[in-house]
């Protein structure tokens, strides 16, 4: 599975000790493994992506990353990585940056990224 910024919703973000986590309530993911004529299968989960040793950024409440991704990306090694494989670990310098749809833009650097999967069953489609 390979997690994509884009239309991922963070439902909660917390910022302490140089720890920085954002919990996504839908995240979306693509089934590398379920390529078809139709194109790459969607399926939504809940993830945890934390970023350790994260240097301060611009001035931003936790509060104001919350909600839906227009998109993101992390810069490691000097490679732009708009997917994820879950579960994953970055060690070294990352930058990551989130445009959020309200307009609020997260930057953060830091020495080492995880991305893991909480409990909850991943869903192909969210119906409101």
């Amino acid at each position: 599975m390979l997690f994509e910024f884009a239309d991922s919703e963070v439902a909660q973000c917390t910022w302490a000790d140089g720890r920085l986590q954002l919990r996504f309530s839908a995240a979306r993911m693509i089934d590398a493994q379920g390529l078809g004529a139709e194109g790459e299968e969607v399926v939504w989960a809940p993830l945890l992506l934390t970023l350790e040793g994260v240097e301060p950024w611009e001035a931003q409440e936790p509060g104001a990353s919350l909600g839906r991704l227009r998109q993101g990306l992390v810069l490691h090694h000097s490679q732009r990585i708009q997917r994820l494989p879950v579960p994953c670990e970055l060690q070294g310098v990352v930058t990551m940056e989130l445009e959020f749809d309200q307009g609020t833009v997260l930057h953060a650097r830091c020495q080492g990224l995880s991305l893991h999967p909480l409990q909850g069953a991943a869903v192909a489609a969210y119906q409101c």
